[in-house]
């Protein structure tokens, strides 16, 4: 094989352009003329190509051009005669076919091989190299599984703009979907998954050229916007439905969003990181304690940061020094006003004073210290019990919540019963209270551990029955003892047609099954005898008082009659 001079010198430069230069379409042009190429491309096995395409083009990060899935290096444009196509493989299977098509005239006979083949592999060596480094720049920016950037192509991004615009113009911005587990649960995590890569690709498209949007992992993303902006950008996040869903046919899901932002002041000079991390806090503070959709970054939250902080250093103290007191409700029978037991509640006093649940139970929620709060009331109220049997008083059932947390606490069944056997009570004399689960992965572990504790003799009450995963199932699989229906069924049956007939409906299953029912948030007469028309004899609220401490309490067993209501 002979390498003229020619062509010798275009090897020569493609090299020097490989090597200190970008390689692009153009720098094949001198070398493919010599020869005669009219055209000049390849495919190739990404295994997924869709990873690799801009977000914004939709052009693979590799090609100048494409046609017909194939990537483009050179075409003149002229029509041709030939085509020869080169294989190349990776670990036994053909990875990228190269074809060269000559220029009219040029036959079978005029090529030689082993020439060609010599330049096919030179030009596919050069190529897989710049492949290989545009697709290392690309995952180096680009989030993985959307396609979308990632929050280090973003600060890249607004530190170039933020050189030619003042940073005080833009908000840095952090969304986190709300209730985003609730796709997995649905369709598993191939749905999650797609349900992630579309949802991320709408958000493209809700910006300008100027600003950015990144996903920074899980559920959570990050924008830089124009100030003025914010409310189109708040319009456009409350209106993102995703449809027709490969593994969710037939749905539709309607993606809200807790967000959090930080605005930079005039002569405040902060670093990128430093601004999404007030907009990371500000969004962590409207999702876990305020509820509320949108959270300006400012002093406020910071006082709510450090607040938070300082609770759960003082969290362990205070379950050593029995800071942690069971506050009793009185649960009463309507019909004669006897009282028929309590819920223990928690309450924190810390030096004289009250630190009020909505203060710290988020906190410690958010913290993973639940479980541990729930034993501490548990054995607080045990130990209440214990006194007034010393007294001589009879107690009526005293139940006590314990989260969905505890399903996974190694021998939860064993703390809760060795407690109980530690403070010399019986099961009779304990209710356990449990939230029915909302997630489809706890929802088997919540029928073992309901059913462990009813082997043993304990109570089971199902919390806030009718807001759950499935309620109808649960009550089928596991024999409880109470079924207490939810305040916000109570809230509404004097105005609501629906929540009369669902509650009228969940106690005449109860009834049917053998199984007690309880109200909750019982506030008034009115609530209280619409409850008994429609079947429910014991209600627990502020009708018949607040929780109260374990001195009241006590007065209330001694002189336990309430008035009745008459339905």
């Amino acid at each position: 094989m002979y390498v003229g001079d020619q062509i010798n010198a275009d090897i020569r430069s493609l090299f020097r352009i490989a090597s200190d230069e970008k390689l692009d379409n153009k720098s094949f042009t001198d070398i493919c003329e010599h020869l005669g190429v009219a055209k000049m491309y390849y495919d190739m096995d990404l295994g997924g190509e869709e990873r690799y395409r801009d977000h914004r083009s939709g052009n693979l990060v590799m090609a100048e051009k494409e046609a017909d899935n194939k990537i483009i290096l050179y075409d003149n444009g002229e029509k041709t005669d030939l085509k020869m196509t080169y294989p190349y493989y990776y670990y036994g299977a053909e990875y990228v076919h190269a074809y060269i098509e000559f220029k009219e005239g040029i036959t079978r006979e005029d090529i030689d091989d082993n020439l060609f083949q010599f330049l096919a592999d030179l030009i596919y060596l050069l190529v897989s190299r710049r492949n290989m480094r545009l697709m290392l720049d690309y995952a180096e920016t680009v989030d993985a599984l959307t396609g979308i950037p990632n929050v280090v192509f973003m600060k890249r991004q607004f530190e170039q703009i933020t050189q030619t615009i003042p940073p005080q113009e833009f908000l840095v911005i952090r969304v986190n979907i709300q209730n985003f587990k609730y796709m997995n649960e649905v369709g598993g995590s191939l749905c999650g998954d797609e349900a992630m890569i579309k949802y991320s690709r709408m958000l493209v498209h809700l910006i300008d050229e100027d600003e950015g949007v990144c996903r920074l992992g899980g559920d959570n993303f990050a924008f830089y916007i124009h100030k003025e902006h914010m409310s189109d950008l708040i319009e456009k996040l409350n209106n993102v439905v995703l449809t027709d869903l490969k593994y969710a046919p037939g749905r539709s899901f309607e993606m809200m969003a807790w967000i959090g932002v930080s605005e930079l002041k005039e002569g405040e000079h902060k670093v990128f990181g430093q601004r999404l991390g007030e907009a990371s806090s500000a969004c962590d503070i409207a999702k876990g304690q305020l509820k509320q959709q949108v959270v300006y970054f400012n002093n406020a939250i910071v006082n709510m940061i450090d607040h938070g902080h300082d609770i759960i250093a003082m969290f362990r103290p205070a379950v050593r020094n029995r800071e942690f007191h069971p506050f009793f409700q009185p649960k009463v029978d309507m019909r004669t006003g006897k009282l028929v037991g309590f819920e223990a509640l928690c309450r924190w006093i810390h030096d004289g004073k009250f630190i009020f649940p909505d203060q710290f139970i988020p906190i410690i929620d958010k913290a993973g210290l639940i479980p541990d709060l729930d034993m501490a009331i548990f054995d607080r109220t045990c130990a209440c019990i214990r006194q007034w049997k010393d007294m001589g008083l009879n107690p009526p059932r005293i139940s006590t919540n314990f989260s969905r947390k505890n399903l996974f606490v190694q021998d939860i069944e064993e703390k809760i019963l060795g407690t109980i056997k530690e403070n010399g009570l019986t099961t009779d004399d304990l209710e356990i209270e449990i939230t029915e689960s909302v997630k489809v992965q706890e929802y088997d572990r919540l029928i073992e551990f309901v059913k462990y504790l009813k082997n043993n003799g304990v109570h089971i009450a199902i919390d806030d029955f009718g807001t759950g995963y499935s309620s109808l199932s649960l009550i089928h699989n596991v024999d409880v003892d109470i079924i207490k229906i939810d305040k916000s069924f109570v809230d509404n049956l004097l105005d609501d047609d629906r929540s009369r007939v669902l509650s009228h409906s969940i106690i005449s299953i109860a009834d049917k099954l053998g199984i007690g029912i309880i109200a909750e948030g019982v506030e008034t007469r009115e609530q209280g005898e619409m409850l008994l028309k429609l079947g429910c004899n014991v209600a627990q609220g502020y009708y018949y008082g607040k929780p109260v401490d374990y001195n009241e309490a006590t007065e209330i067993i001694k002189n336990s009659e309430f008035e009745p209501i008459q339905s």
